[in-house]
């Protein structure tokens, strides 16, 4: 290579580096500044964090650029010249290669072999910076006796390490060789390979250091195998895995010693029978012998201890567990409040609002100066911000349309009635672009080198164009993704709306998942199998300020407890959570399903999960939820069945901010059956063929909502609503059906089916059946009617705003 391009080769990989370097540093200072906006503390954190996931990728890329560079650098010094050959008119030349050029090519194809296998090393951040606690669980594995912490904190970084170090030996020992044959240092030769030295030394450096890598992923194999990752102690092969592991790593580290000898002898057949050996005993040890094994296969641990791993694993060390007793003296009440809508049916329940729905949820919404179950709706509206819509769960109008409040004036609370309008720069779920305003609440846009930062890490060229002098940029916009950047080491689940003081606030709940708990149930969560699963964090957004906190949950185990240590100035304890913010909060939704899936198991005896898929991913709130009777807040319902009978129920609520989990066992006799069954018999009513007649008649559909579980005093009881649904218009309640052991009722209403369940009242069927629109307006005229006889005009103006859209519906 010429000097003069040598010069212009480093002035290229410089402006690439300062390119990279810029972009970086420039983020980082964005990040920052952006976190002060939050907290000092929050700030801090922020940086930290990024300082010490670059530490981390900057180590792993140099590493293995080092490692590459040295390897292709020592194949080069095996080389004695090279020559191309070239065809000058009908002669044929041979030219030598300038050596130095090999050089060069050794280095950049080291430095692009480094960059791609040393990339990720930044995203071992949490796990390098647990293992530097050193805090213990308390608590030890039954089968090999190691503390928790190992599994949780230590073991995970080894095999991360383990996994590296086994990256770049095979890397470079594929390399080498390739580059060796290539040159002719191992050729065949009187039908046998031939070796020089040099290659020889070089590869059987390498293979000893891959048997040694083998050797410590053997050591390892006992502790990922009571983990759960290479494996399960409950198939009745753990002793012989961990046999077999110890057998390994013995044969691992025979195989290095004897590669050593054939480095410095040259043996062939040595080398090959032993890594034969190597390679035939780990098939049949991991395999063919286990896959042969058939008989004796019990789990290796008592069906006690693995519900008491489950239990340490999921958070469900005070779960309650009780069998169903019949209170003959207590009274029958129907199921109030009850929840009528689900998610997609509130969404079109509100569709007369204009936008994009970004969130959805239950929550107790101040009505007429009380506590009402209702949905908060948001939707954005793009340029114009977002609205927030209510809508009352556990009521609909006497026509069996959805009661929705557009409007704050019925839902004032003692800060003041609510604002159901976000401003452009304020946070909702699904926000990807910055914002740039002249409030005085975001970042500083300025001048000169910041104003070129934001831009730059942004990527926005917005910034850099004329504009106001107090400009302010606005981003991380999404409730999850702005929790992301200050607590990167746990996992944001989905935002839910409340009103807490008059204003809109996020809750979010922060998860750990760990794929190394031992001896536990494996559960696949968010595309992974993991061993467990915590909701350690809670995050609160106030979604027009952007005021960001996060605390530790009451319930939160010692891995959280852990890194609000390590970050006590970001993460508040769960002693400085707001009343009315413990008051709002919903028990974890992807925990609950987490754990309604590891008590299916059959060590826990409850029978098979109902109506849910194996895996749970990132989730909304859940269809069959029902509400307190206190109407405090919603719980969880989760029947489990057995022989097409539900078996079991699994509740799910939050008392003064604790999770906490009941389960109860119901008598074959006093039992439901599941909700296929049930589904069907309902069905069988002789009024329920008839409303399904007059719903279709109309032009609607009928539709099934969930069927909701309840324990009563006499027996299991269960619900279900039905919807006449149209195009273009809202869902209209039209049956209830109830079921309380061997009785059944159905009604137009709640009341209705009540009555029908205790044999006081029949269903009639009028001519004006719900769901057409003439039976619909008459309701609506007469509710305004009496809305207006009672002064009630808000009252009159929704009822005669229905009867508007009723009239003018295709």
């Amino acid at each position: 290579m010429s000097p003069r391009a040598r010069r212009l080769a480093i002035v290229i990989l410089a402006v690439v580096l300062l390119l990279f370097a810029g972009r970086w540093t420039a983020g980082l200072y964005a990040e920052r500044w952006w976190a002060e906006q939050i907290s000092p503390s929050a700030a801090a954190a922020v940086t930290g964090w990024a300082l010490i996931g670059f530490g981390l990728e900057a180590s792993g890329i140099l590493l293995a650029c080092g490692w590459f560079i040295g390897h292709l650098l020592l194949v080069y010094r095996a080389i004695g010249s090279v020559q191309v050959h070239r065809r000058l008119a009908n002669l044929e030349i041979r030219e030598a290669v300038n050596m130095q050029v090999l050089v060069w090519l050794s280095v950049t194809g080291g430095l692009l072999l480094g960059f791609l296998a040393g990339r990720g090393a930044g995203e071992w951040a949490p796990s390098v910076v647990l293992s530097w606690s050193g805090k213990t669980y308390g608590a030890a594995d039954p089968l090999l006796g190691r503390d928790l912490t190992f599994y949780l904190t230590r073991l995970p970084i080894w095999r991360l390490l383990h996994g590296y170090a086994i990256l770049l030996t095979l890397l470079a020992l594929g390399g080498v060789t390739t580059l060796y044959a290539v040159i002719g240092a191992i050729r065949w030769q009187d039908r046998r390979p031939a070796v020089n030295d040099h290659a020889r030394i070089h590869l059987g450096g390498l293979l000893v250091l891959l048997a040694l890598t083998l050797a410590w992923g053997y050591l390892l194999e006992p502790y990922e195998l009571v983990a759960g990752v290479t494996g399960t102690v409950h198939d009745g092969l753990f002793e012989f895995r961990h046999r077999v592991a110890e057998l390994l790593t013995g044969v691992a580290l025979a195989t290095s010693l004897l590669s050593l000898w054939w480095a410095a002898r040259g043996r062939h057949a040595v080398l090959l029978s032993v890594w034969g050996l190597l390679a035939l005993s780990s098939l049949l040890g991991h395999y063919v012998i286990p896959a042969l094994i058939v008989g004796g296969r019990s789990s290796a641990l008592e069906a006690s201890t693995r519900r008491g791993l489950d239990q340490l694993a999921y958070g469900m060390v005070g779960v309650r567990d009780s069998t169903f007793a019949v209170r003959r003296d207590a009274p029958l009440d129907p199921p109030r409040p009850m929840a009528l809508w689900t998610p997609a049916l509130a969404l079109s329940a509100t569709s007369a609002d204009s936008g994009r729905p970004v969130a959805a949820d239950r929550a107790v919404v101040t009505v007429g100066r009380r506590p009402r179950p209702a949905w908060i709706v948001v939707r954005d509206q793009g340029g114009q911000g977002a609205s927030l819509t209510v809508l009352l769960d556990d009521q609909a109008t006497t026509s069996g349309m959805p009661i929705v409040f557009h409007e704050a004036d019925s839902l004032r609370t003692p800060a003041g009635p609510p604002s159901l309008k976000l401003p452009v720069r304020a946070i909702w779920p699904g926000r990807m672009q910055a914002v740039i305003d002249t409030s005085s609440s975001g970042v500083v846009v300025g001048n000169g080198v910041r104003r070129l930062a934001l831009a730059w890490a942004l990527q926005t060229g917005s910034l850099l164009g004329p504009g106001p002098a107090d400009r302010h940029a606005f981003w991380k916009l999404d409730p999850a993704t702005r929790l992301e950047c200050l607590a990167p080491f746990a996992t944001w689940g989905t935002p839910v709306p409340r009103f807490i003081g008059g204003e809109l606030v996020w809750l979010v709940d922060g998860y750990l998942a760990s794929g190394t708990f031992p001896g536990s149930t494996r559960v696949e969560w968010r595309g992974q199998s993991i061993g467990s699963l915590h909701a350690g964090f809670v995050g609160v957004i106030q979604a027009e300020s952007g005021n960001t906190r996060i605390y530790l949950r009451h319930s939160a185990d010692e891995l959280a407890k852990q890194w609000q240590g390590m970050f006590d100035s970001l993460i508040q304890p769960a002693s400085a959570i707001p009343a009315e913010v413990v008051r709002a909060l919903a028990y974890p939704v992807e925990l609950g399903e987490t754990q309604a899936r590891v008590m299916q198991q059959p060590h826990w005896g409850l029978g098979q999960l109902m109506g849910r898929s194996d895996e749970v991913g990132p989730l909304g709130p859940a269809e069959d939820a029902r509400w307190k009777s206190d109407t405090s807040g919603v719980e969880a319902v989760i029947p489990y069945e057995r022989d097409r009978l539900v078996t079991s129920l699994l509740q799910a609520r939050m008392a003064d901010g604790w999770e906490t989990l009941a389960i109860l066992r119901i008598d074959s006799m006093l039992a439901l059956p599941s909700a296929a069954v049930l589904q069907t018999r309902w069905a069988k009513f002789p009024t329920f063929q008839q409303i399904k007649d007059s719903v279709e008649k109309a032009g609607a559909r009928l539709e099934a909502g969930p069927i909701r579980y309840w324990p009563t005093p006499q027996g299991l009881g269960a619900s279900q609503v039905w919807f006449a649904q149209r195009e273009v218009m809202e869902p209209v309640t039209v049956w209830v059906s109830l079921a309380i052991t061997e009785r059944r009722g159905a009604g137009h209403d709640l009341e209705e089916a009540w009555q029908n369940l205790l044999g006081l009242s029949a269903p009639i069927i009028s001519a004006g059946e719900r769901g057409t629109r003439l039976f619909e307006a008459r309701r609506y005229l007469e509710d305004a009617d009496g809305a207006l006889r009672r002064g009630d005009l808000e009252g009159f103006g929704r009822a005669w705003e229905a009867l508007r859209r009723t009239l003018k519906a295709p």
